[in-house]
């Protein structure tokens, strides 16, 4: 593609004037209502877990009932009132309990849903909090972290960061709600990646759709059907610009029911050796549009949606957490049992609550579940031999 053709439009995602806030029970629950008048705690956040700071405590945004608090600092604990009476750690009234303000959203969940059903994209802008974004970028070993090495582990079992920003609550709502299935699963293991520098001669990725999809990468499932099988979130965590190789989306393709057009340079063709010199880079032209967003911003998006990496061409590294979601009746993309055991074993586990540890088990923890009771899947060394001798030359045709 000559360089006339890198003319991408560029969607420009700007830092919230305002967020919304969570308030977290000692559980690591939600505090939320329903009906304006009482309260209780709720395993995910929808619109009846969001709050606002009012008046020296707190108002519920859907319903405008209030509660007054003894302070309204984020990241700080409080205790609240409704009506002169404490609430307890169960969100009644009763013995006063301690919660934790938490940062929210810029809009409420219900107003993302409905973009992300309208467009097969949203973009929640700085939805991770900036000690959650740094953590990030340690693992990364981007941004002021680039000089470091890379660690050895799992990154789930390095730091608290990585399953923050893995069961960020409001874009596992949104999965779910978008899939219409409450039992989703990760794909392949949460991870924090880099892209270096272009050189102007190294082989890019091209257009393709993600798993369980990938059309242009292996062509695993066709595109047609209004059942979704996968879901992508980008989570940006260094800012995403053009300059660094943001990623470039083709936005409504997931509804064209057909892969990457192959003069656009798909995957399986741009990552073969000598494939950027002879054919240019692949198509960035007015069709693409690239989402610019600030650090901490998550992409979520229709796994049939053609994409693309950017080309970088800064002198840093761009840091991302790349993270797919499927039905928990599709298999995953890779292994997950190993990180999630790596992370049992590891010192992150103490700096987690209850709740984060049932939300990182349910999405990195698959199961059998059948006549002699429940069994963890997970991979077998010397049965994984077997299909690796087998080798692909050997497979049967129906």
């Amino acid at each position: 593609m000559s360089k006339k053709d890198r003319n991408p439009r560029v969607l420009q995602i700007e830092p919230p004037e305002h967020r919304f806030n969570y308030l977290i029970a000692p559980n690591g629950d939600w505090l939320a209502s329903a009906d304006g008048s009482t309260m209780h705690l709720q395993g995910y956040v929808d619109d009846q877990a969001i709050w606002n700071i009012d008046d020296g405590g707190f108002c519920h945004v859907a319903t405008g009932l209030k509660l007054e608090a003894t302070l309204t600092e984020i990241g700080r604990r409080c205790q609240l009132r409704l009506s002169g009476t404490d609430v307890a750690a169960d969100g009644t009234t009763g013995d006063a309990s301690d919660f934790i303000i938490g940062q929210g959203p810029e809009k409420l969940p219900s107003q993302y849903l409905k973009s992300l059903r309208q467009d097969g994209y949203v973009s929640l802008a700085c939805i991770l909090s900036a000690e959650i974004v740094d953590g990030l970028q340690m693992v990364g070993c981007v941004e002021e972290y680039e000089g470091n090495k890379p660690g050895k582990d799992h990154p789930i079992a390095m730091d608290a960061s990585v399953l923050q920003a893995t069961i960020e609550p409001v874009s596992l709502w949104l999965t779910q709600q978008y899939m219409q299935h409450c039992d989703i699963r990760l794909g392949h293991p949460p991870s924090v990646t880099s892209l270096p520098p272009d050189d102007g001669k190294r082989e890019v990725t091209g257009w393709h759709t993600d798993y369980p999809y990938l059309q242009g990468t292996g062509d695993r499932i066709g595109a047609s059907g209004n059942l979704v099988l996968g879901m992508q979130c980008n989570t940006c965590v260094s800012d995403f610009k053009v300059e660094n190789g943001a990623t470039m989306f083709k936005l409504g393709s997931h509804v064209e029911e057909a892969g990457p057009n192959t003069e656009w340079g798909v995957t399986n063709n741009t990552v073969m050796p000598g494939h950027r010199k002879k054919h240019g880079l692949p198509y960035s032209g007015e069709e693409a549009t690239v989402i610019e967003a600030p650090a901490g911003s998550m992409v979520l998006y229709d796994a049939r949606t053609w994409h693309c990496a950017g080309l970088n061409q800064t002198n840093r590294r761009r840091g991302a957490m790349i993270q797919a979601f499927v039905p928990g009746y599709i298999m995953p993309f890779m292994d997950t049992s190993a990180a999630f055991k790596a992370f049992l074993e590891s010192d992150v586990i103490n700096d987690v609550t209850e709740r984060q540890l049932l939300e990182l088990e349910k999405l990195m923890l698959f199961e059998i579940n059948g006549p002699r009771g429940q069994h963890a899947i997970t991979t077998d060394s010397d049965l994984t031999r077997r299909v690796r001798a087998r080798g692909t030359s050997q497979e049967l045709n129906y």
